[in-house]
């Protein structure tokens, strides 16, 4: 069972590694989220495949190559909840970049607790 992730919820690329900094300070390898899906948690919509594309400030920059974009959602989706027929992506997720071609299972912060799914 899996908590459900909105754009509420914050996801990032493999090498975010530790708790955030402090505001003002980017979240290192934040990945931009977007979803235009009627199915919503507390005000936010879902989040599928598509929903998933860029990554921004990757912490993996001063080795020369940094996560730029995000290629596939590899493990995560709900076998059984869907919006639109698309399955919904879950608290844990497993995707590839242009730079990881796998990540490890990722705990990305849901943000709500209103929601879960297998």
């Amino acid at each position: 069972m899996g908590r459900v992730l909105t754009t509420a919820s914050t996801v990032t690329c493999p090498h975010a590694t530790g708790p955030p900094p402090p505001p003002p300070t980017p979240q290192p390898g934040l990945v931009t989220v977007s979803s235009t899906e009627k199915l919503k948690v507390a005000g936010s919509s879902v989040l599928v495949k598509t929903s998933l594309t860029t990554v921004s400030n990757c912490p993996n920059a001063a080795s020369g190559v940094a996560c730029a974009s995000v290629s596939a959602v590899l493990g995560g989706e709900s076998t059984k909840l869907r919006s639109a027929g698309k399955p919904v992506l879950l608290d844990a997720l497993v995707l590839s970049t242009n730079v990881v071609p796998a990540s490890p299972v990722l705990r990305p912060a849901p943000n709500q607790a209103k929601l879960s799914s297998v």
